[in-house]
């Protein structure tokens, strides 16, 4: 793919971007040389730089407007400055240049630029020495600069987004409508504009490009700037548009005209990205630190389970709906001596490690779990259970967070309390359902521990069920 973006903006750069004299506005082509040595492994890097060479060659020999030599010597020097431009770019901007931040586009301005210039140095000093060109060197030497390096600036942005939205076998298109549609608007207001280069059309494409600036993300916008800048440079180079006007002699693209106003492009877009960018990504802060305070505020912070006002709340909805389930009040037996023996800090490992095998239990189920207090904890089960299915229930959880634990280098088992209750079978108030779970679980506590209880209407007999004996 690569390999055949960099054929086509080869065609397009020497057939339609050039003027009389055989001067570019830009070189894009070598935007895909730089994206291959950046995103694929160094031997089918190689591979596509070889295959860009040789059809870079083969173009510029069937336009003929360059000799065998200068043909070469040109295809050359292209892979020189993305040989300079890649471990820079890599150091300074990643693997995946993301463009998108202010600094890592002012640091790949500069890198684009300083490849151009080593790379236009080179090239000059063959022409003027070798191959004996009468074209003053400072300023062939800033019309090559100054193409290469908008080359890159503009062409590498496209190239990245189209690599963003392929996929190995399969091209994945991802149509923002609004998006393409301002796209589109540019385009045609290009086209219109340079067609009729007597009227000031060419003015609004920067409100245009602005709005898209406004409303999209930054590939988006740096593509747009790089479609532009490829329509208005070919109506200019064919004599078309505001800037042949103000050169009718055809030295349009060597004098500089053509480049400040592609460079004036991007300053549009640029400033209006990065503070819109700055905005969004404030935005996207202030929404995480609002989720994190919000998690903080319902949420134990060492167990992280609801604490108690959360599942209050919840056990709110519930009563409120009528929801069907089981309300669970599990207390931890003896963790006093859990905290003697082990220390506080093992003893809140401790606590970590329960909440975690107690919320494993209960939300694949579709339940929660709460902290109610040191070693107390609640949690609700939905679901329309039986008595016996609700006693089932009990003794499975009992038996699981009876598995011993390896808390500080220790092997420790510990057993549970467990008041139960359903829900869904009567109108209560979440303060009346709390409570008959509460006392459900002193009376297990007080009929000997590591057991359960029901709390059973209508009659409310609460009969403790130790599991030892249910098993």
């Amino acid at each position: 793919m690569l390999v055949a973006v960099f054929g086509l903006s080869c065609l397009i750069s020497r057939f339609f971007v050039t003027d009389a004299f055989g001067y570019s506005s830009f070189w894009p082509p070598n935007a895909a040389m730089l994206v291959a040595l950046l995103s694929l492994r160094p031997r089918m890097a190689a591979l596509v730089l070889v295959a860009c060479l040789a059809l870079n060659f083969e173009i510029n020999s069937f336009a003929g407007g360059l000799s065998p030599t200068e043909s070469f010597l040109a295809c050359a020097l292209n892979v020189v400055q993305v040989l300079v431009a890649a471990p820079m770019t890599r150091r300074f901007c990643g693997a995946t240049i993301d463009l998108t931040r202010p600094r890592r586009f002012a640091a790949f301005t500069i890198i684009a630029l300083l490849s151009a210039a080593i790379e236009a140095a080179i090239g000059v000093a063959i022409e003027y020495m070798l191959l004996g060109d009468a074209t003053p060197p400072v300023r062939e030497w800033m019309q090559w600069v100054l193409c290469d390096a908008l080359g890159l600036l503009l062409a590498t942005p496209a190239v990245l987004t189209l690599l963003r939205y392929a996929r190995p076998g399969q091209v994945v298109w991802r149509v923002e409508k609004e998006n393409v549609a301002l796209l589109v608007s540019c385009i045609v207001l290009t086209i219109l504009s340079f067609a009729w280069g007597r009227s000031p059309l060419f003015l609004f494409l920067y409100p245009a490009l602005a709005m898209l600036a406004f409303h999209a993300r930054p590939a988006w916008s740096l593509t747009a700037v790089f479609f532009v800048s490829t329509f208005a440079s070919a109506l200019t180079a064919w004599g078309l548009g505001p800037i042949a006007r103000l050169s009718p002699d055809g030295s349009l693209m060597r004098e500089g005209m053509m480049q400040p106003y592609l460079f004036s492009l991007l300053l549009v877009v640029l400033p209006i990205n990065n503070a819109v960018g700055e905005k969004r990504r404030d935005t996207r802060r202030l929404m995480m630190m609002k989720a994190n305070l919000e998690h903080a505020a319902t949420h134990d912070m060492l167990t992280s389970t609801m604490n108690r006002q959360k599942f209050e709340a919840v056990l709110k909805s519930v009563v409120e709906a009528l929801q069907p389930g089981v309300v669970l009040f599990i207390d931890i037996d003896d963790f006093k001596g859990v905290n003697d023996s082990l220390g506080h800090q093992a003893g809140d490992a401790f606590l970590k490690a329960f909440s975690v095998r107690l919320r494993d239990l209960v939300t694949w189920r579709g339940g929660c779990v709460g902290r109610f207090g040191g070693d107390e904890f609640a949690a609700f089960i939905p679901g329309a259970f039986s008595a016996v299915e609700c006693e089932a229930l009990c003794v499975m959880v009992s038996d699981a967070l009876r598995t011993p634990y390896c808390i500080a280098g220790v092997t420790r088992s510990v057993t549970a309390s467990i008041g139960a209750v359903m829900t869904g079978m009567d109108r209560i108030t979440a303060d009346e359902l709390i409570h008959r779970a509460d006392t459900a679980l002193y009376a297990t506590k007080a009929a000997g521990r590591d057991g359960y209880m029901l709390f059973r209407e209508p009659a409310a007999d609460l009969v403790p069920f130790p599991v030892s004996e249910t098993r």
